[in-house]
């Protein structure tokens, strides 16, 4: 009996029903964030155990060399993405990028803007992976394959593009996608300023 009074006077209730409510939202809570830890130091393993060195790579012979073609760049297509809504300038880019969605997330991992499912679950799992590569690598842009998705700071350091879609994005789409992005939120940030 000592343990319940002790658990009515934490939660300074007396009613059985409100206890049993925070009890619940507590083991709820505590669950999504012992997931969340360990959703984290997965994916965080999995990226600091690629970046192993390079092996030294010889010189190619003199003809070689000259002949060497250049990897050809990524057509980014010239697409205006600010459109008249926010909803409409989000699925712009979203088609422009081929993009299955896309979620924009404030540091703290609020949703800005979304057009994704889950974009609460988004905000708050990859703006939080981002910082933490971001520790590790100070990089504006990481690919997590194993969940196919794309972070990318948005410019300004005002929080991270979630984009999901099978491959890493070139260094083309990399800065397109930011300066697009940046155009939208520009333009929808501070209630619909041109």
């Amino acid at each position: 009996m000592d343990i319940v009074d002790s658990l009515y006077g934490f939660f300074s209730t007396s009613d059985p029903a409100t206890l049993l409510l925070e009890l619940l939202v507590a083991v709820v809570l505590a669950v999504s964030l012992v997931y969340l830890a360990l959703e984290l130091y997965r994916i965080y393993r999995e990226y600091a155990g690629k970046e192993a060195p390079a092996p030294a790579v010889s010189a190619p012979p003199p003809m070689e060399a000259m002949k060497a073609p250049e990897a050809p760049k990524a057509v980014v297509p010239s697409i205006d993405v600010v459109k008249g809504s926010l909803s409409e300038s989000m699925m712009t880019l979203t088609q422009k990028y081929r993009l299955e969605s896309l979620t924009l997330a404030s540091q703290d991992g609020l949703v800005i803007a979304s057009t994704g499912k889950a974009p609460d679950q988004d905000a708050a799992v990859y703006s939080g992976l981002f910082q933490e590569l971001y520790k590790v690598k100070h990089e504006p842009y990481y690919y997590v394959e194993s969940k196919e998705v794309s972070l990318y700071a948005l410019e300004g350091g005002s929080g991270v593009g979630v984009a999901h879609r099978k491959g890493a994005f070139s260094p083309e789409e990399i800065k397109a996608i930011r300066e697009d992005t940046r155009k939208v939120i520009d333009r929808f940030a501070a209630g619909g300023r041109k």
